[in-house]
């Protein structure tokens, strides 16, 4: 089965029915034949994100629906991913991305997934694909 990253924009867009992305995040999400991996620092970004923009609720209702879900696989980061991430992130000072994202990026180098569910331009900036877009 093949692997797809998760970003937070993702499951901000598919939480929130009034986001613009809403419904591409709705049919991309809905899709059985891809497997859908994430960490627990998107996780927690999207905790946090959709507590303060939205409600605990909302945060709830996602997080227990999708992103601990069955179907969804929850990739530990190690400390070697960890250092990674941390030269992606120093490498490139003039690029905005930030340390959670680099730890993504360097989730999917380990994994080698290619693919990411994501609205966030950066990681088509790191070499990866960037669905549902």
């Amino acid at each position: 089965m093949r692997r797809q990253f998760v970003d937070s924009s993702f499951y901000y867009a598919l939480a929130k029915e009034e986001d613009p992305n809403h419904q591409i995040a709705a049919a991309a999400a809905a899709h059985k034949d891809v497997m859908f991996c994430t960490s627990r620092y998107v996780l927690a970004e999207t905790m946090s994100l959709l507590t303060k923009r939205a409600s605990k609720r909302t945060a709830l209702k996602i997080a227990n629906d999708v992103i601990l879900s069955v179907e969804t696989c929850l990739l530990d980061v190690t400390t070697t991913d960890f250092v990674d991430a941390w030269h992606l992130f120093a490498q490139y000072p003039d690029w905005d991305f930030d340390l959670i994202d680099a730890i993504s990026f360097a989730l999917m180098h380990r994994e080698g997934i290619e693919r990411a569910l994501t609205f966030d331009y950066h990681f088509e900036q790191m070499g990866f694909t960037a669905l549902p877009g």
